[in-house]
């Protein structure tokens, strides 16, 4: 086993201890404190050591001590140390497995907001002129029968530009949805992505009676959501946003699910600050929190535009770079902040269930399981443009090279490129988080290298930042804190609907004797190692 592919050593420090200015990487440059983390990628358990059996740990298995190496050798028996589980897994399953068949809406190309990252241009993607009309609704609901697996859920994602400036077809989708699920047994989920600036009559009735996933654009506290998330005559957005959302608490109570959609672009207020900001209002479920990525001339961090869509700027041109938020000089620090605050959020007296893509992974290490792909992209999941067209990305679909079909006709492209498993790719491949991550958004190396299954390397880094927090924040965790049910995900389009299966390692109380049934071991056989799930 080598440390780094197969598994991955992670000093804990205590949470409280100051870490401004540092800005290395994951792992740099950090007090390994007493005890460490260790992530075994086979199947995502999770191992408690002291840090100096971590440390002759992360140089290899062979350098442990004689009673370090009997214990690691009983956790391999006993608990699937160092087993293919997850690599049988992703090679045994179908496109099909561990998410939705998922359908995206592009509803219309207009949008009233001006946001300073806009990767649509403002909606229309550079080549939506029209909203989408009812003629679309027959064809979408055609590739539903022809490519949804059998028995398999059917998830809408209605999007934009702004949805709710079409609203009529997203009652007609609805209605069409629910005549075929009395008719046939299939199970339907509704989302939509909004500004929600907008809630034309007759919004907050579907949205109750459809049980809506309402996913919000909206940043933080005024002050930042007003400077992001301009309107295009240059008023300020929030009071708006928070007006409506009132309203739809009001009128629908918990039969909507509402998700703040974050995109984190400024130093401050902080990304602590900000969350905050928005936990306070007590109105959301969840949250999810993407870093802000945009266009810069190299060597410098003054972006050169704010337009992800801008269509200059879709591939890779000389001289320009696109920069991560969270990577920047500081902010890395802000976010490991937030991970040691973050599990105080969990207040009895406020209805926030958690981080969206903090608690897939956690859930992919407490409960056993793998993801199978970064996305659904090109596999369950495939925007329907007003135009007619098909594509596996709703970031793509300014460019006609990505598309992969038409409304009419279906799908007409082979896109093999979409469907590489990262035990396929020679760089994702060895990497010790490759089953949390999946393998890296193929839109954002397009972004940087041109090529869809070249690794940006920003983006990279920041998935492993990522992987390696949570794993730092649940290793530090409470049993109540890991044992919070976490069952909804599926529906609620993480990380683009990341496909993710249930691996077959035994429960951790099995594998340490504590539970029913026979009693191979116990916890202290284990010892240094403590097998924490």
């Amino acid at each position: 086993m080598r440390h780094g592919t197969d598994y991955r050593v992670i000093p804990l420090r205590d949470p409280d201890e100051h870490r401004g200015g540092r800005t290395g990487g994951p792992g740099e440059g950090r007090d390994h404190g007493d005890t460490a983390a260790v992530l075994l990628t086979g199947n995502h358990r999770l191992l408690l050591a002291p840090a100096a059996t971590a440390r002759r740990l992360e140089a290899g298995v062979e350098h442990l001590l004689p009673a370090e190496r009997e214990a690691w050798d009983r956790l391999r028996a006993v608990a699937g140390v160092g087993d293919d589980t997850h690599r049988t897994l992703l090679a045994g399953s179908a496109l099909s497995d561990g998410a939705d068949f998922a359908v995206n809406v592009n509803l219309t190309n207009v949008c009233n907001l001006a946001c300073a990252y806009c990767f649509a241009e403002g909606g229309d993607y550079g080549r939506v002129t029209e909203a989408m009309g009812e003629h679309s609704i027959a064809w979408i609901f055609d590739f539903i029968e022809t490519h949804a697996a059998p028995d398999q859920r059917v998830r809408f994602e209605f999007f934009g530009g702004e949805p709710l400036a079409n609203l009529g077809v997203i009652e007609k989708i609805c209605a069409r949805a629910d005549e075929i699920a009395g008719r046939t047994g299939t199970r339907f989920v509704h989302r939509v992505s909004t500004n929600l600036t907008l809630l034309p009559p007759g919004t907050t009735a579907l949205f109750r009676d459809h049980r809506f996933i309402v996913s919000v654009s909206i940043d933080g506290g005024r002050q930042v959501q007003d400077a992001n998330r301009p309107s295009k005559n240059g008023k300020g957005s929030y009071d708006r946003i928070v007006r409506n959302l009132r309203r739809l608490r009001e009128e629908c109570g918990d039969a909507v699910t509402l998700v703040a959609r974050m995109t984190i672009a400024t130093a401050e207020p902080s990304l602590k600050e900000s969350v905050l900001a928005l936990w306070r209002l007590d109105l959301f479920d969840h949250f999810q929190i993407y870093p802000g990525v945009y266009p810069v001339r190299t060597g410098t961090t003054v972006p050169v535009a704010l337009t992800l869509g801008d269509r200059t700027l879709s591939a890779p041109q000389g001289g320009i770079e696109y920069i991560n938020h969270f990577l920047q000089p500081g902010i890395v620090d802000q976010f490991e902040e937030f991970l040691a605050h973050y599990p105080k959020l969990f207040d009895p007296g406020n209805r926030f269930k958690g981080v969206l893509e903090y608690e897939r992974t956690v859930q992919m290490i407490t409960e056993g399981a793998a993801a199978l792909a970064f996305c659904s992209g090109g596999r369950t999941y495939y925007t329907h443009s007003p135009d007619g067209t098909i594509s596996p990305c709703h970031r793509l679909v300014g460019d006609e090279s990505f598309d992969v079909g038409t409304g009419e006709r279906g799908i007409t492209r082979d896109h093999p490129e979409w469907r590489r498993t990262v035990d396929e790719h020679p760089v994702c491949g060895g990497c010790w988080a490759r089953y949390l991550c999946g393998g890296g958004c193929r839109q954002e190396n397009h972004v940087a290298t041109g090529d869809l299954n070249v690794l940006n390397d920003a983006s990279c880094r920041y998935q492993l930042m990522l992987a390696e927090e949570v794993v730092r924040m649940l290793a530090r965790s409470t049993p109540e804190y890991r044992a919070r049910p976490r069952t909804r995900y599926d529906d609620l389009f993480v990380s683009c609907g990341r496909p993710v299966l249930p691996n077959t390692r035994p429960a951790a109380d099995t594998a340490t004797g504590a539970g029913a049934g026979p009693a191979r071991s116990t916890a202290s056989d284990f010892a240094p190692f403590r097998l924490l799930c």
